[in-house]
């Protein structure tokens, strides 16, 4: 803050010292006020800087005065145009300056002492691209001179991205879209067209300004694999497409086919719905009914018995003892009197 402050007071004394200068030119003869306005020059011996991103370039920025004396407040000041604001300015013969928001990543390359007014940017970024202005005031040699310079940061183009806009079907009209999303300068594209094996075919549509290529009517004759070539004096890169044009009747097959498919669907879901219901009503056929009286009988369930463990065991027992011969009984009197 300290250095800003003293800056604007040394531009605020200049200020004083140019009108003072000013009211002297005046008095003097036309001829002489010409001379003296038109002496300073500010040139560049590059008007146009290329220079790849992320790495360093340089605007030169060289002037030439017949002034001998330097004047507190003499300075050179950089702007990017249209932006009216100055973002960087040094005062000559002082260590005085203001770079903005650049910070470190811009710096006074040159001698101001020596007329040499050129800054240097590192790490480049797409931002940078643009028109820059070198404003050197000498008021010894007024008014300030300017000199352009265009910057442009150098960038391969990105991987562009192919898309077709529309139904590829017969009679219609489509569109094949290639976009790269970075690119400096600004990519070219250009289409082409290859068959199945490979081989290179005439291009049919027309081809449009930003990547767009249109395709009207097509037909079998346009089914191809197109190639989008997106380039610029940096380097290139590429997207394919494949583009199969079908009938009209091929979708309405499909979705005669999608309809058919469910209607089977219902009428199976049908068919088992009225199998299952025949089947519960025969069932209920069999079950037992109220009689006239309203009586139903009860039916409980039948218990199987088997043998019980003391049959069992007597079972055991007479098999396994001896049998004795029947015992001799006397005749009863009863068959005596008979006979």
């Amino acid at each position: 803050m300290k250095t800003n402050k003293e800056l604007v007071l040394f531009m605020l004394s200049a200020v004083k010292v140019e009108e003072t200068k000013m009211d002297f030119l005046l008095s003097l003869s036309p001829s002489l006020v010409v001379a003296v306005v038109h002496a300073v020059t500010v040139q560049t011996p590059q008007v146009k800087v290329e220079a790849a991103r992320d790495k360093n370039a340089t605007l030169q920025c060289i002037f030439h005065t017949s002034a001998t004396n330097r004047v507190p407040g003499d300075n050179v000041s950089w702007r990017k145009v249209p932006a009216m604001e100055d973002f960087a300015y040094k005062v000559i013969g002082s260590d005085l300056e203001y770079k903005g928001n650049y910070g470190d990543r811009m710096t006074f390359s040159g001698d101001l002492n020596q007329g040499n007014g050129s800054i240097t940017f590192s790490e480049l970024t797409m931002a940078d691209n643009g028109t820059y202005e070198c404003t050197v005031q000498l008021f010894e040699d007024p008014p300030p001179r300017s000199v352009l310079i265009d910057l442009l940061v150098l960038v391969i183009p990105s991987k562009p991205t192919c898309k077709i806009i529309g139904k590829a079907e017969y009679g219609q009209n489509i569109n094949l879209t290639c976009h790269s999303d970075e690119g400096s300068p600004k990519p070219t594209y250009t289409w082409q067209r290859y068959d199945a094996q490979n081989q290179p075919q005439q291009l049919v549509g027309t081809p449009m300004e930003g990547g767009l290529l249109m395709l009207k009517n097509i037909s079998a004759d346009t089914t191809g694999y197109y190639i989008c070539l997106s380039q610029n004096s940096v380097g290139h890169d590429n997207c394919n497409i494949s583009l199969a044009v079908v009938p009209q009747s091929m979708n309405i097959a499909l979705y005669a086919g999608i309809i058919g498919g469910v209607v089977a669907a219902i009428i199976i879901i049908a068919v088992l719905a009225y199998c299952c219901c025949c089947r519960s009503s025969k069932d209920k056929e069999y079950e037992p009914t109220e009689t006239n009286d309203g009586f139903q009988p009860h039916h409980e369930p039948v218990e199987i018995r088997g043998p019980s463990e003391e049959e069992i065991q007597e079972e055991g027992e007479e098999r396994h003892s001896p049998q004795m011969p029947p015992t001799w009984r006397p005749p009863s009197r009863s068959s005596e009197a008979v006979a």
